[in-house]
């Protein structure tokens, strides 16, 4: 906990998740954003360490996420009024990769699930003639499962592993026209992690005052040690990037 509120006084950067807003509405009322059918083609580049055991982690999102992916999802809800917004986010991946272990010919079934829970706010400080500037800060849960076997059925690691880090960062909104805009957004943080930084921008369309469809590119690192020693030791040094995709509820 202390790193977390250390973290939130001492970093500022720009990061990720999808996030909208209505600004044709009044500010004086409460705006809600959805975005329910939202796509993030990660590819995985790093390694994780087990007790002994150093599972890698390098996948391609077209090559081998796709083929090895059992269940994914990402929710992420934004309520406005004037200059505050509150947002949240939830995050699901289930991987079930066949790979060898580093620096032998052993070939292993992992299978990875990855749950994200994001908390957060950000405050308006800068408005332009069409760009908006904001800071925005909150907490990020990070629930992690890796069962790596060998392909005659033996449980080589079971374990689970659960964190969360405070994180801080920024956001930019430009209205390019009636129906377009692009959004940038970074942070970065540590708590449980020893460092965790998140970058995002994508293009949004507004088709309806209902809603709209954005595309973009996504990156998220992480550095984190659970700093234990033996059978109980997990690391987690990993790159998540690549596109993101979905469609806007607004109300």
């Amino acid at each position: 906990m202390n790193r977390i509120i250390h973290t939130l006084g001492l970093s500022l950067l720009l990061a990720t998740s999808v996030s909208i807003a209505d600004t044709s509405a009044s500010d004086d009322e409460w705006q809600f954003a959805l975005s329910p059918m939202f796509l993030w083609g990660m590819s995985m580049k790093g390694d994780s360490q087990i007790g002994p055991v150093d599972v890698p982690l390098d996948l391609e999102f077209t090559d081998d996420v796709l083929s090895n992916l059992d269940a994914v999802f990402t929710v992420h809800f934004e309520a406005r009024k004037k200059d505050w917004t509150l947002f949240s986010e939830v995050q699901y991946v289930d991987l079930e990769p066949t790979t060898k272990i580093s620096g032998t010919p052993v070939t292993v079934d992992v299978t990875f699930k990855n749950t994200m829970v994001e908390l957060g706010a950000a405050r308006r400080v800068a408005q332009f003639e069409k760009t908006d500037l904001e800071l925005l800060f909150g907490a990020r849960y990070t629930k992690q499962q890796n069962h790596t076997k060998a392909l005659n059925g033996t449980t080589l690691v079971d374990v689970k592993e659960d964190w969360w880090d405070g994180f801080v960062g920024g956001r930019v909104t430009t209205r390019i026209s009636d129906n377009w805009k692009f959004e940038g957004r970074g942070d970065i943080g540590a708590g449980g992690s020893d460092l965790v930084w998140n970058l995002a921008g994508f293009f949004d369309y507004r088709f309806k005052d209902w809603g709209s469809v954005f595309a973009g590119y996504k990156v998220m690192d992480y550095d984190y040690d659970n700093e234990d020693y033996g059978p109980d030791r997990y690391t987690y040094n990993a790159r998540q990037q690549g596109p993101l995709a979905g469609l806007s509820l607004y109300w």
